[in-house]
């Protein structure tokens, strides 16, 4: 049985405190709200659902890589197993980043139907996810110059030495593969970094912080 004193004891949080560790924000009147959770739910969703769609394509695309490594050990000459096994190492890393994309878009899916109601547990939740999808753009970038890009380059140098038996392979396929690889690099960081920068930018601010308090 708990007495005054316990009740009382200074090494005991008090109850606000235990209820929500974060900061108290002031709860705001319906038109006193910022209109900024609402888009950013709407936008969420849309985001969401698109690269929800296309990552699970690539998810799909990736579970064939497991086929082709089987057809690469079954090829006649070195050169086609080469050429399959590189293309393997191709569909691994965009199966890879398919599997980050989807993971990332799921979040954000549950995490926008949060910001559509103004949910407490949303506003924490949004800078989090801004943050790991930062995170996440420098992973895609890095599986596309480290494992995509010389993969294509080794694919590139199969199709070249066939085309031309005893050459080790023509200068402008590898740079092409560098080119393909840069490309892809770049694409994520346009497509999928000003998103989660809006995010960052708009959740921290205290206006909006104080407006999801359902």
């Amino acid at each position: 049985m708990n007495t005054p004193d316990d009740l009382n004891s200074p090494y005991q949080p008090p109850a606000a405190e235990l209820s929500d560790r974060h900061e108290q924000l002031p709860r705001l009147a319906p038109h006193e709200r910022s209109a900024a959770p609402k888009v950013f739910g709407v936008l969420s969703i849309i985001f969401a659902s698109i690269v929800l769609l296309f990552s699970t394509l690539g998810l799909l695309a990736g579970a064939a890589t497991g086929a082709a490594g089987g057809a690469a050990g079954l090829s006649s000459t070195d050169a086609d197993k080469i050429a399959a096994q590189a293309g393997v190492k191709v569909l691994e890393g965009f199966a890879v980043q398919s599997l980050i994309l989807f993971v990332m878009s799921a979040l954000l899916l549950a995490i926008g139907i949060g910001q559509l109601r103004y949910r407490v547990w949303a506003r924490r939740w949004s800078v989090y996810w801004a943050g790991a999808a930062l995170v996440c753009v420098g992973l895609l970038v890095a599986i596309s110059m480290l494992i995509i890009s010389p993969a294509y380059a080794e694919l590139f140098d199969s199709a070249s030495s066939q085309l031309k038996p005893g050459a080790e392979g023509l200068g402008s396929m590898g740079n092409l593969s560098m080119v393909l690889g840069g490309t892809f690099a770049v694409m994520c960081v346009i497509f999928y970094t000003p998103y989660p920068a809006m995010m960052l930018l708009f959740f921290t601010r205290e206006h909006v912080r104080a407006s999801m308090t359902e």
